[in-house]
């Protein structure tokens, strides 16, 4: 009798043991079910996240490589500080605030400087790194300030697939670093009119009156802020005008 209590207590022991390790490898299997599920809930966020910030950023056609002062980029009803490394996105439009400087550069490696209160909107940039000698197409339209643009990829492949629009005017451009804008010289005091120079390269300014071709290096030509008038006659400008130009564009 002694002998079988004492193995009834030993299977006892036994089964209790075992069901106690059971219970346990279900407990820790739990805890890892558990832990498992958390880690995968956060691999969709972060993976949802990606794919979201990926999409979004589709539309990134440039980045911004200086800034003096402040600058926004808008994008419908959303407005965001620009600062050296944002995205510029297409059919944005983009501000510099006063004494302000901006920088950008594109996928097709072309640059574009902005000075200070100018708005300008990057209506498209079509190009393929994968295809740099593909077709492409690049516009932007100015609405205010001065600017200076160097043609990239694009321009390159095919200058007519290049379009800048400016308020009296729009640009043709032939492989070309060109600066555009309002500016003082040559007006009398309080006074402007509209410039553009060729730095390199060349350009056709068609006006609603009439078109020109700048192509030899500081010539430029005028038109009213109305742009209700022909562009005046290509010539060099004068040291005045060229200084004006570059230092409304130039960093601190």
């Amino acid at each position: 009798m002694g002998h079988e209590n004492r193995r009834q207590h030993q299977n006892f022991t036994l089964n209790h043991g075992f069901s106690y390790y059971l219970n346990g490898v279900d407990r820790r299997k739990g805890k890892y079910m558990k832990y498992l599920l958390k880690s995968l809930v956060v691999l969709l966020v972060i993976i949802v996240g990606n794919t979201t910030a990926f999409a979004q950023d589709q539309a990134a056609i440039g980045k911004v490589t200086r800034l003096q002062g402040s600058a926004t980029e808008m994008r419908g009803t959303t407005v965001q500080a620009l600062q050296a490394g944002s995205l510029i996105h297409s059919g944005a439009m983009v501000e510099t605030a006063p004494d302000s400087r901006l920088e950008i550069v594109f996928v097709d490696a072309s640059q574009l400087t902005m000075g200070a209160d100018a708005r300008m909107r990057m209506d498209e940039l079509v190009y393929s790194a994968s295809n740099p000698d593909g077709e492409g197409l690049q516009a932007f339209e100015v609405f205010a300030g001065t600017f200076r643009f160097l043609s990239g990829a694009v321009g390159r492949n095919d200058p007519a697939s290049v379009r800048i629009s400016t308020p009296v005017a729009t640009i043709g451009i032939r492989g070309t670093d060109l600066f555009g804008g309002p500016l003082e010289a040559g007006m009398p005091p309080g006074q402007l009119h509209y410039g553009f120079m060729i730095i390199s390269g060349a350009i056709d300014i068609q006006g609603r009156q009439g078109t020109v071709t700048l192509d030899e290096p500081n010539e430029g030509t005028f038109l009213p802020m109305s742009g209700e008038a022909a562009p005046t006659e290509p010539s060099i400008w004068t040291q005045e005008a060229i200084d004006e130009a570059y230092a409304s564009i130039a960093f601190q």
